[in-house]
């Protein structure tokens, strides 16, 4: 069929541009996107998750999340099961990126409780509902999370599961303090990042391989991997508001105030274009903390109130609420969890 034959086409021309040209990769995603009226379920699906992650790419998380949600539609009216799984990772990862925990949850639930989900399905469910553990500060129930991730891998899982597995886990570990086993998931992390060509994940490694150096005082190297990590991506709204917090932390650590303060306003500035609340909350903090080091006690104080303020808007108070539901979400059995580990 010609019309699936061009589709396929623009595909292919937006995979191999991801990373030399984004923004053209991003025009053949949405011409592709444009040809979808009468096409089949699976093709949708292709062509959706291609669109939304260069959306995502770009900072746009509501379009991204608009059609994600479409294409899920059709496929449970269809009860095309076998292109939900896809479908429901990336919605849960919009969810939580926009800080929507609860929404996250129940998509990362799905991912674990259908029993008709690949083992690669259910160790994203795992990583997911550990991030939400890990957003809402309950790191040993993060680890646990990640922990059952990696038992769940194996040789017939796409490298790209490997290297969301172990990334999680260096997180946790990060998280912790215990540098020496965050920086040994991050070595395991590596090669499979590089094997998938996934530099979004290769970035991701060196921002906190760059964030260890900078908690164990080696300054140089904290400058050397953010450098690195700055090389993969041409366009990364995502990892370059990480990016702007990290540069601004290792200024702030050299008391180069004036810098730091510029660095996480860029950040907050790009945060709040993008809807990202965990990382508005984290620039604010910042920003508070580098006015306080400044002198400047009215724009510490004002910083701190809006940290505040945003903490009220991301719904901080709710985390009792939100972890009792994933409580309840998580109702698999005992003899299902065996039957994981075995996968």
């Amino acid at each position: 069929m010609a019309q699936h034959a061009e589709i396929n086409s623009l595909i292919a021309e937006c995979d191999r541009l991801v990373y030399l040209d984004p923004s053209l990769s991003l025009q053949y995603a949405e011409e592709a996107y444009a040809l979808l009226a009468g096409c089949d379920t699976p093709l949708l699906v292709r062509v959706t998750l291609a669109y939304s992650r260069s959306l995502v790419a770009f900072g746009r998380l509501e379009e991204s999340l608009a059609c994600l949600l479409k294409a899920l539609t059709q496929a449970e009216v269809e009860n095309q099961r076998s292109v939900q799984e896809g479908l429901l990772q990336e919605l849960a990862l919009s969810y939580y990126s926009m800080g929507q925990y609860e929404e996250a949850a129940e998509y990362w639930a799905d991912c674990i409780n259908s029993t008709e989900f690949s083992a690669a399905t259910k160790l994203n469910g795992h990583i997911g509902i550990g991030m939400i553990y890990f957003a809402y500060g309950q790191i040993d129930q993060a680890l646990a999370q990640h922990k059952m991730a990696i038992s769940l891998l194996n040789n017939q899982m796409p490298a790209i599961s490997h290297a969301r597995a172990w990334i999680n886990l260096a997180a946790s570990y990060f998280k912790l303090k215990q540098w020496h086993e965050s920086q040994h998931a991050l070595v395991m992390a590596y090669p499979f990042a590089q094997g998938a060509n996934h530099q979004e994940f290769v970035a991701e490694i060196y921002l906190y391989m760059a964030q260890i150096a900078l908690e164990t005082n080696n300054l140089d190297a904290a400058r050397h991997k953010l450098a690195q990590a700055k090389r993969c991506c041409k366009v990364w709204a995502w990892g370059e508001i990480q990016q702007q917090l990290l540069h601004g932390r290792i200024f702030l650590a050299t008391s180069r105030l004036d810098d730091a303060i510029y660095y996480f306003k860029q950040a907050l500035k790009n945060a709040n274009e993008m809807g990202a609340s965990k990382h508005i909350l984290k620039a604010y903090h910042l920003l508070s903390m580098a006015y306080q080091r400044a002198g400047d006690k009215e724009n510490a104080e004002n910083a701190y109130g809006c940290y505040q303020a945003a903490c009220v808007r991301g719904d901080i108070s709710s985390q009792t609420e939100c972890l009792q539901k994933i409580n309840k979400l998580l109702t698999f059995k005992k003899d299902c969890l065996e039957m994981l580990h075995c996968a």
